[in-house]
């Protein structure tokens, strides 16, 4: 066997490929080396992966042997039953699907027609002949499709090329269930850290994430720190009278109208049941700090329409100012103190 053999060749460019898809977690870099190898090693002058979306489409993600008709091509998506009408016309070559031009591709369904002369001979490629690999995953579900055209030798490919497009196939399958898998991998971890950070019932950050922003103020460069601490006044109630599903959606509600009277560079957590802590950084907060705090209390004041009814609550707003540098548990702290010295103001007899 010499160095040209095209057997040598396809199976240094199938080596080629396995390497790529066992070191690779790039879908697209890997099935662009899938079709790459394909092309050098198949001898077909185009190829072409589409794959499966969730809807059952199909859209063409990697296309080689042209960069004309790559441009043309990626990006294209064709309906799931028109993809499924053109399998239905096919010819079984063992795992491979083959399109007669005799019969045709649906008109609704997009193709590349070659510039190429047809042929009365049978055994001639027609410009209207497709040939297609299905991607099958472990369960046997198609996954996307792996087809080829202009045939070097201008014929219909013989058992070699078909068995070549075959391993070929089977690889670009195993490259999108490893990408998958690790997509899922990288899914479910960010997932678990958000959980790990995130108030579950608001989306606000929890306890935890406070900790790590507050811990990353030094670095920041902000010269003032301020701490305000919300509690809900008249909260219980909602719970008691309407129940702990309506107590839920006011605060989110809550949560939501926070959010709004905040800066996006400011951190609120929710820190307990019914009591939220914003920390604010600037260069002069001394008048921010307290025109922030008066903002919180009209906005929560504000009737809250939710599903189960409407609900009038209220809030108690402490809050400190500091230094990036400094104690920042301190400030909480005294935020905290001022937060009960106004409730206790609020909740104190008429005489």
């Amino acid at each position: 066997m010499t160095a040209s053999d095209p057997q040598l060749q396809a199976l240094r460019a199938l080596h080629a490929v396995t390497k790529r898809v066992h070191a690779s977690l790039d879908l697209t870099q890997t099935l662009d080396a899938v079709v790459t190898g394909v092309v050098e090693a198949s001898g077909f002058g185009l190829a072409a992966v589409n794959l499966v979306e969730d809807n059952g489409d199909y859209s063409t993600v990697a296309v080689a042997g042209n960069d004309e008709v790559r441009r043309e091509l990626l990006g294209t998506r064709g309906a799931a039953e028109n993809w499924q009408e053109l399998f239905d016309r096919a010819e079984r070559w063992g795992s491979l699907y083959f399109v007669d031009h005799r019969k045709g591709v649906p008109e609704s369904l997009y193709v590349w027609v070659p510039d190429i002369e047809p042929s009365d001979d049978p055994e001639m490629w027609h410009p209207l002949d497709s040939l297609f690999a299905p991607l099958m995953a472990p369960s046997g579900d198609w996954v996307g499709v792996l087809s080829v055209d202009l045939p070097a030798d201008g014929r219909r490919p013989d058992i070699h090329q078909q068995e070549i497009l075959a391993l070929f196939a089977e690889h670009a399958a195993i490259a999108i269930q490893h990408a998958r898998l690790h997509s899922q991998l990288e899914r479910s971890q960010a997932e678990a850290e958000y959980a790990a950070t995130h108030d579950s019932l608001t989306g606000l950050a929890n306890r935890a994430l406070l900790k790590r922003r507050v811990e990353a103020l030094p670095g920041a460069g902000a010269p003032d720190v301020g701490v305000l601490v919300v509690d809900l006044d008249g909260f219980k109630k909602v719970n008691d009278d309407a129940g702990h599903e309506a107590g839920d959606e006011v605060l989110r509600i809550v949560a939501q109208r926070l959010q709004h009277h905040l800066r996006p560079d400011d951190v609120l957590a929710r820190t307990g049941g019914d009591e939220f802590v914003a920390v604010l950084t600037g260069d002069d907060l001394s008048r921010a700090l307290p025109e922030t705090a008066q903002r919180l209390r009209e906005a929560i004041r504000e009737p809250i329409y939710g599903t189960t009814g409407v609900y009038r609550i209220g809030a108690s707003v402490g809050y400190a100012l500091g230094t990036a540098g400094e104690d920042f548990a301190r400030l909480a702290a005294a935020a905290d103190a001022a937060m009960y010295r106004e409730k206790r103001r609020a909740n104190a007899p008429v005489w």
